[in-house]
């Protein structure tokens, strides 16, 4: 390698003018995606800031500035085509769509099917899937001098992004925090910058002086360096966003913080886009590396953005592959749902007062126990169920038993509305003021344990003397095969009786939330579900949690709806709202009449052991004491058929090996989270009600009969389905692309500072699934679709709830989300030209 030039000193020539760059920037930020941090960890749809473009001009856009991909390998669709889960019939209803869609495509079935067919793929398709179909016309400054020269400076410049990064953020996991934290991203790093020789010694001679004396502020520092490298402006947003996703993690990271931040601080993600192209140029002068912008910038104004001959073939032919798949799934869906039960006169008679109904989260691990749950209750009165988004319409915040702060219990398309605590039942404020304090003097033992095992002073004699007992606690944990078991609290609160511990309400009213509030707040949630009449002796809200050990991640199983949380707090909170008498007396005054006899209970499904627990019982009756017991008895014969329903999935022996999972500490898969989810279904139970749907949809409840005005349809629409659609599409990109959406494998997973994660000791932050959610070590357990919405209800209110809302428009019209409606028995599929096209027969196929 030959040695390296001095970088220069920044000669402070003109700037382009910060107007025109401040657009430039606010669309580069625009097109990223954020990530929650690990305790409120939700899924996001990484393709969400490119949702304005359909979805092949979004994949060019990508493959012009990064070596994503959204298309599976054609390898994959010959072995689904090989193993008869896809067929010809579903092929050929993919390309006449696609050309009755797209009236430029001229892609025929016989293309698809002969190359999908073939033995072997040929040498073109298969070095056009080798080399991921595209040739990038963009690549970062640091990119260009590592082909020429060899070196590796862009996984530097990543390791250096990481280290300062994780420094800055750091949430209390450092003992030693960043002497610069009080500063703005991009100043705390210029900082730290003019110290660091680690770049210097990499080769990159006088970068402590070249980034000491670029300009102090984020945004002038990036127009002083697009004038340095004399980017034309034409380029600017393509080649700003390959800077981006030369470090995914980190961006969608400083997205979010940049989304939280409500100082008058500059943008993180711009300060990070700043220090990113710093290193760049800093290479780039150091290694006397210089691009032919113009010529650059003339292929790119000129190209169409695609590549012609064998490649753009190969993307059309697996776009095609990819539709055929969803028309797959779609048909077997549509083909086992009751279409015709949705009208009021083929509603089954109720012969009785169902003994419980149960209201589950819209989560795809809800289907399979609410259907065994229901085969489990019959022929008894039965249970009924239904699904809703799993905080219940309880817009909170919750604050744990002797915490000071508060987690949000809420979808991340929403913010709390205010702060719910936690209590203890039957005692007097002197004796919970001890409970609380003797919980604080635990947690505070703890963590000065942990300083002290931790510190540079306790470190090494620690090691020295209490080694060989961790090592004895780490072997015990490996040979521990006991039950599992769900309980109130996962984490566990040794110092109080659980069950009496739960959200208090007699703070709601300092915060504002006042009777009428509550009995708002009653109203929509039992409309929202559908539940205003015929009310059970119970009406349970179960939440869901997991269960699992040794696993930063863990809140990705938890629920969704509350934020990456368990849904026990919003259980509990709802059930006490709709328990008091003032509340009832509302609620008859606006229509819904809740018997005296009816109980409003909480409970949890544990996802992991899918075991449910109910709490507050002893506030029962004894006539609801008995129909509780009764209620246990159907739960407990759920549980075991769930169970083994999920054994070949799991690969596991029997249930105990299930059960064994939520406590081993190094077990990778301790459940399948929400892989597999490939439906949304808005419609009465009765329609899903007799179909295996095998785990792979969102349920909720819905009858337009009793909607008026549509507005509980349009909340569905706007919300749980927005969210359901994120969760599809982080499944997605995480198995299509793991490297850049997912966290690679949970065994080198490495926590930094308690809000994200490294896969190995540095580098870009993880964003995604690890590989171990989404594939079982022989097979793809996630098969990567777009999400299909199924929805019971008029197409002119359907259509009408798009026409409002942007968002719906983008998604559906640009073919990131599929829509079938079904009205009067017929099912019709919402276009890409928006237009409603008849399923023959309702089986799925055009």
């Amino acid at each position: 390698m030959p040695a390296p030039s001095r970088v220069q000193e920044p000669n402070h020539t003109p700037s382009p003018p910060l107007s025109s760059l401040t657009d430039v920037l606010h669309s580069v930020s625009t097109a990223i995606a954020p990530v929650w941090p690990l305790k409120d960890y939700v899924a996001v749809n990484p393709y969400m800031g490119l949702s304005d473009r359909s979805f092949l001009k979004a994949r060019q856009m990508l493959r012009s500035v990064c070596d994503s991909d959204t298309l599976m390998p054609l390898s994959y669709y010959k072995q689904r085509f090989d193993n008869q889960l896809l067929s010809i019939q579903d092929i050929e209803s993919a390309v006449r769509e696609i050309n009755a869609e797209d009236s430029l495509s001229r892609l025929t079935a016989a293309t698809v099917i002969d190359a999908v067919s073939a033995e072997e793929q040929s040498s073109a398709a298969a070095a056009a899937e080798n080399s991921n179909t595209t040739v990038r016309r963009l690549q970062t400054l640091s990119e260009h001098v590592d082909q020429r020269d060899r070196t590796a400076f862009s996984e530097t410049i990543r390791e250096e992004i990481g280290r300062h990064c994780g420094a800055f953020y750091d949430e209390g996991q450092a003992v030693w925090a960043s002497p610069w934290k009080d500063q703005p991203l991009f100043q705390a790093w210029q900082a730290a910058a003019q110290h660091d020789r680690r770049l210097e010694l990499s080769g990159v001679a006088g970068s402590c002086r070249f980034l000491a004396n670029i300009p102090d502020s984020a945004e002038a520092a990036v127009a002083f360096l697009l004038h340095a490298i004399e980017i034309p402006e034409a380029l600017w947003e393509p080649f700003l966003l390959c800077q981006m996703h030369s470090i995914p993690g980190w961006s969608s990271w400083a997205k979010y913080k940049t989304e939280q931040r409500s100082d008058d601080n500059p943008s993180d993600l711009i300060s990070l886009l700043a220090i990113r192209l710093a290193y760049d140029v800093a290479v780039a002068k150091s290694a006397a590396f210089n691009v032919d912008w113009n010529s650059v910038a003339s292929v790119w104004n000129n190209a169409d953005r695609t590549v012609g001959g064998q490649a753009d073939q190969d993307v059309r032919i697996r776009f095609a592959l990819l539709r055929a798949s969803e028309i797959a799934f779609q048909r077997g869906l549509l083909s086992s749902l009751s279409v015709g039960s949705i009208s009021d006169d083929e509603k089954p008679a109720s012969a009785a007062t169902p003994l419980a109904q149960m209201v589950f989260c819209i989560d795809v691990r809800s289907e399979r126990y609410r259907r065994h749950l229901e085969g489990a209750a019959l022929p008894a009165a039965g249970v009924q169920t239904f699904g809703f988004a799993g905080f219940f319409g309880m817009p909170i915040a919750f604050q744990n038993f002797g915490e000071q702060t508060e987690t949000p219990q809420v979808p991340a398309l929403l913010s709390p509305s205010f702060v719910v605590q936690e209590g203890v039942r039957d005692t007097s404020e002197q004796e919970t003021s001890a409970i609380q304090q003797g919980r604080r003097l635990t947690r505070l033992f703890r963590s000065s344990w942990k300083n002290f095992y931790s510190s540079a002073t306790g470190c090494f004699g620690f090691v020295e003397t209490s080694g060989l007992a961790y090592g004895w606690k780490l072997f015990s944990k490996s040979l521990n095969r006991k039950s599992a078991t769900t309980n109130a609290k996962f984490d566990g609160l040794e110092e109080v009786d659980q069950h009496k511990l739960g959200p208090i309400l007699s703070q709601l009213e300092q915060q504002g939330i006042d009777l009428a509030k509550q009995i708002d707040m009653g109203e929509s949630a039992l409309k929202g579900i559908g539940l205003t009449k015929n009310f059970a002796t119970l009406v349970v809200f179960c939440g869901h949690g997991s269960q699992v050990q040794n696993n930063p991640l863990q809140a990705g199983l938890d629920c969704g709806a509350c934020c990456g949380h368990s849904g026990e707090p919003n259980a509990r909170f709802a059930a006490a709202v709709l328990n008091q008498p003032a509340v009832r007396t509302g609620l008859a005054e606006r229509g819904i009449d809740v018997p005296d006899g009816t109980r409003f209970v909480a409970a949890l499904h544990n996802t992991t052991s899918d075991e449910v627990t109910f709490f507050d019982t002893d506030l029962l009756t004894d006539s609801q004491q008995q129909a509780l017991s009764e209620l246990r008895l159907h739960t407990t014969t759920a549980t075991s058929l769930t169970q083994l329903e999920r054994l070949p999935q799991l690969q596991a022996n029997n249930v105990a090996d299930v059960l064994q999972r939520t406590l081993d500490w190094s077990e990778v898969r301790p459940e399948w989270g929400l892989a597999g989810n490939a439906a949304f279904v808005v419609a009465p139970r009765q329609m899903t009600q007799d179909a295996n749907l095998d785990g792979r949809s969102f349920l909720h409840s819905y009858d337009h009969q009793t909607d008026d005005g549509f507005k509980v349809l349009e909340q569905i629409m706007t919300a749980p389905l927005v969210v359901g659609h994120w969760i599809n599409m982080q499944y997605y990109a995480s198995t299509l692309d793991n490297k850049h959406y997912g966290s690679g494998s949970k065994t080198i997973h490495n926590v930094v500072g308690k809000f994200g994660v490294f896969s190995g000791n540095g580098g870009d932050l993880t964003t995604g699934l690890p590989w171990q959610s989404i594939h079982n070590g022989q097979d793809f357990q996630h098969e990567p679709l777009r999400l299909l919405a199924v929805i019971a209800a008029p197409k002119a209110a359907v259509t009408d709830i798009i026409a409002r809302h942007e968002l719906l428009q983008q998604l559906l019209n640009n073919g990131w989300l599929h829509l079938v409606v079904i009205e009067d028995a017929a099912c019709n599929r919402y276009t890409t030209q928006q237009t409603w096209q008849p399923l023959q027969d309702n089986s799925g196929l055009n």
